[in-house]
């Protein structure tokens, strides 16, 4: 992942929805993938940072821990 980070919505809700995928068939996430979404977190507006945990938390919320350090 080159570029991890978000400039929209619609490219916050593609990761969330990845992250739910993944999380349904291996029931773990790939650390490269956390720390790319960990980067784009950290470089986001605060608008898509509230949107990237607000769809974790309703969508794949034992996927949250990645997340939180």
């Amino acid at each position: 992942m080159a570029n991890s980070d978000w400039s929209s919505v619609e490219e916050v809700d593609v990761s969330v929805k990845a992250i739910v995928t993944i999380m349904k068939r291996k029931r773990k996430l790939p650390t490269p993938l956390v720390e790319a979404y960990k980067h784009a977190l950290d470089t986001s507006t605060r608008e898509l940072t509230r949107r990237f945990y607000e769809q974790l938390t309703t969508r794949c919320p034992e996927a949250l821990d990645y997340f939180m350090d």
